[in-house]
């Protein structure tokens, strides 16, 4: 029994970090506009994500530029965040790509700063 469990969660590990079962990744580059697109329309009742004419709607929420500035942020850190979202942020399921691609558009506004 454990055993066979251990085998699932490493194979559900490998799914989630896009390793397929030959070894090989396969996954595309992400595409921040993809990202945006996503940002947009699930972010964007609590986030500023970008658009200049969107209004904040929770004042004590980081915006997307505020995220991207943050000291050593990357890509990894951006999505853990998204999976295992803190209170009150809700959990949002996506895909890896999807992940990737919002991670994408939010890394795209460091240079906005």
């Amino acid at each position: 029994m454990a055993t066979t469990l251990g085998r699932l969660c490493i194979v559900a590990c490998a799914l989630l970090l896009g390793i397929g079962l030959t070894g090989g990744v396969v996954t595309p580059p992400p595409d921040a506009g993809h990202g945006k697109q996503l940002a947009e329309r699930l972010c964007s009742n609590c986030h500023l994500v970008g658009d200049p004419h969107q209004t904040k709607a929770l004042a004590d929420v980081p915006t997307f530029a505020e995220i991207a500035s943050r000291e050593n942020r990357t890509a990894g850190d951006i999505m853990a965040r998204i999976m295992l979202p803190k209170h009150p942020m809700p959990q949002i399921p996506l895909q890896k790509s999807e992940l990737a691609d919002l991670a994408a558009y939010i890394l795209s506004l460091q240079a906005e700063r």
